[in-house]
């Protein structure tokens, strides 16, 4: 008796392992893609975070000789993904729920889908495709009516919903779909026109602040600064949304940024942006949201600073230690560790005005002043006038060299504009299209997303600071000699 023992022990394990490798494969997600066009391509899955500029998990597989690809995860919620043929061959979005298996066929570009969720996700295809039409409209009309009267933009808007009423119609009568599902269905299908607007308002807040209006009214007490901003609580959970959201937050937060700058405000950023936010009782759902989409939107606009990024996480992290939007804040802030103080700086090569290549790295041993700018660029031309008189004062200091790097597309422009101010002293570089790779490019190198915007190398070629003060700001300090001193 003795001896069954172990065989029943050995039993038992086998089964146990079994049984865990069984549920392992339940638990994950599976995608069967059949191709047969697109054999040996590659497939990809993108899951967005529900922070726009958050993590994007990437699930990547190939299709063999028949053309059969299989994508395999794990997730916990459902989720919208995008799911991505050789280079835009095919394209859709996929409805998936924690341990679904979709069947997806493709042929002639055309998908057919079975089994879980084929219906939901059949009609997101639907909808895909009746985003991409409602998209070419918007491309045709949108210069026209983002200068038309008030009335005629309001007309514009309203031609946004008419966008897949006819597919509205065909889900709501489909019997087949559970109430659960054609609410999911209805409410995707509605996020073009709610998106479309919400661009088309960012937009013309921008405009606004361009001809140097405020696009919103602010005082000491910031009251009201977000009173055009219309929050839908049903999307909040879809990327998209989000992602149109934090877009249209941008010119509000540019706003109070401004004004707490132009004002001389003790209140940190943070805290002052977060009272604004607070003062709005339409917004006390939302508040934990918009305070995660501001400290992202700090960390991809001319502000752009490591150590002030990891401040405002920490500040969000401390009002809400739990919160989801973590993860997607901490993903920012790991994508800008090469820029942070004393990381080796990003080599640059660009043309000088003779179309000559040199680089950055020529001028290691030096302290180097970067100034990323274009002609096209009014507060760029602006500061110029600053760097005139600080590239003077400097004279005398050999190793201080100001490096003027140019995004001008139009090469013979910016040579223009060189020799008509000829008093700008220092090192001037283009780069553009015509010599640089986009890969290569200072705005792609050091995440630049808005000029002008400035960088201090040491002597030994690190990074003092990726987002430097500006020429305006120096000549009034000796910030620069304690530098040199160094």
């Amino acid at each position: 008796m003795k001896s069954l023992i172990p065989i029943l022990c050995t039993i038992i394990s086998i089964l146990f392992v079994e049984s865990c490798v069984s549920s392992s494969k339940e638990d994950k997600t599976q995608i069967n893609i059949s191709c047969r066009e697109c054999a040996g391509m590659e497939v990809s899955l993108n899951i967005s975070t529900i922070l726009p500029t958050g993590p994007k998990e990437i699930y990547k597989s190939q299709f063999d000789s028949s053309g059969r690809a299989r994508i395999e995860f794990i997730q916990n919620d459902t989720l919208d993904a995008s799911l991505v043929v050789g280079e835009s061959k095919f394209f859709t979005t996929l409805y998936l729920e924690p341990r679904s298996t979709i069947d997806l066929t493709i042929e002639n570009g055309l998908p057919t889908f079975e089994g879980d969720l084929k219906i939901i996700n059949a009609y997101y295809n639907k909808i895909d495709l009746n985003a991409r039409e409602g998209q070419e409209y918007v491309n045709a009309n949108y210069a026209r009516y983002v200068s038309a009267s008030s009335s005629e933009q309001q007309v514009y808007l309203d031609s946004l919903t008419t966008f897949g009423t006819e597919l509205k119609n065909q889900i709501e009568k489909d019997k087949s779909i559970s109430n659960h599902y054609r609410k999911i269905l209805i409410d995707k299908l509605s996020l073009f026109g709610i998106t479309q607007r919400m661009h088309f308002d960012t937009q013309f807040a921008y405009k606004e602040i361009s001809n140097n209006d405020m696009s919103v009214v602010l005082d000491s007490t910031l009251s009201g600064a977000f009173k055009d901003v219309s929050l839908h609580p049903n999307f909040i959970n879809y990327p998209s949304y989000t992602r149109s959201l934090s877009n249209r937050l941008g010119p509000i937060f540019d706003d109070i940024l401004n004004y707490h700058y132009d004002n001389g405000v003790k209140t940190d950023k943070y805290e002052y942006v977060k009272g604004a936010i607070v003062k709005d009782a339409r917004l006390n759902d939302y508040q934990e949201l918009l305070l995660a989409l501001f400290v992202a939107h700090m960390s991809y606009d001319s502000r752009m600073d490591y150590d002030l990024e990891v401040k405002l996480i920490d500040l969000f992290q401390k009002d809400y230690p739990d919160s989801k939007y973590l993860k997607g804040l901490n993903y920012i802030l790991a994508d800008y560790h090469e820029l942070k103080s004393g990381m080796p700086m990003k080599d640059l090569e660009m043309r000088d005005i003779n179309e000559k290549a040199f680089s950055v790295s020529s001028l290691k041993g030096n302290l180097v002043y970067i100034d990323v700018w274009a002609t096209w660029c009014g507060p760029c031309v602006d500061e110029l006038e600053y760097s005139k008189k600080l590239s003077k004062r400097y004279s005398n200091h050999p190793d201080l060299k100001f490096l003027y790097v140019s995004i001008d597309e139009d090469t013979e422009r910016w040579k223009k504009f060189l020799r008509k101010n000829s008093q700008i002293k220092g090192l001037h570089g283009l780069q553009n299209s015509e010599f640089v790779a986009d890969s290569n490019m200072i705005t792609s190198l050091y995440k630049i997303s808005g000029i002008p915007r400035y960088i201090l190398i040491s002597k030994d070629g690190n990074i003092i600071t990726a987002n430097a003060k500006r020429p305006s700001e120096l000549v009034s300090n000796n910030y620069l000699d304690s530098l040199l001193a160094l």
